[in-house]
């Protein structure tokens, strides 16, 4: 079943908390922080996305980018590193054994990192909403006949533009008002000009999200 927005600000809280208390960042305020990464991101994810590089030849985006087998470590033996072709000679060893989990081809797979980044950017706007104790209705943008318009280029500026607003703005009203706005065009970015569905986004949020609690039980 795929998550509900409501269901992503939960997950988001439960995952800020749980960074807070192990940081021992408790009441500290944490909000600029939060704009700037999501400034990062937002820029990483025009770095996937590429179009905007007018001097370049590769201006694809970044959605299916060839990862090595984790299992074999891309060697495509599962013996690797202690087969015999890979020692010097003489040297005992292992023989080779083709890894079942890629054939051994050493090929992974393929990784869609225009999304992967995306979602990070999700993870920052809902825990810059948090933080503004937004409510969760206010998460949603208009309806989907509200179309941004302007080149997508224009469209990651003005995102920039908005989120910016949270952090130079000292008034509550101003900065909420800032966030849904930003939020609003970084949807319509999603759907409408990098092809996301929402299924996609809710399940690679949800992937992301259980990454980021493993990486915080192991001391990240």
């Amino acid at each position: 079943m795929t998550l509900t927005l409501e269901q992503m600000y939960e997950m988001q809280k439960e995952l800020d908390a749980k960074i807070i208390k192990e940081k021992g960042l408790e009441g500290q305020d944490l909000l600029q922080n939060t704009v700037l990464a999501l400034q990062v991101e937002i820029g990483e994810l025009a770095n996937e996305w590429r179009g905007f590089k007018h001097w370049s030849n590769d201006r694809e985006p970044r959605t299916a980018v060839q990862t090595e087998c984790t299992t074999c470590e891309g060697s495509g033996d599962i013996n690797w590193p202690s087969s015999r072709s890979f020692l010097l000679e003489g040297q005992e060893g292992l023989p080779y054994e083709k890894c079942s989990d890629c054939g051994g081809s050493g090929e992974g797979d393929p990784i869609n990192l225009l999304l992967e980044e995306y979602v990070d950017c999700l993870h920052f706007f809902l825990s810059i909403a948090r933080q503004l104790d937004l409510p969760a209705a206010d998460l949603y943008a208009p309806g989907p006949d509200e179309i941004v318009k302007g080149s997508t280029a224009y469209v990651f500026t003005e995102i920039l533009h908005h989120v910016g607003g949270v952090g130079l703005h000292k008034d509550p009203h101003i900065r909420k008002t800032s966030l849904r706005l930003g939020l609003w065009i970084f949807y319509s970015l999603g759907e409408q000009r990098l092809g996301f569905t929402f299924d996609q986004i809710a399940e690679a949020y949800a992937a992301k999200n259980a990454v980021n609690h493993q990486w915080q039980a192991n001391g990240y």
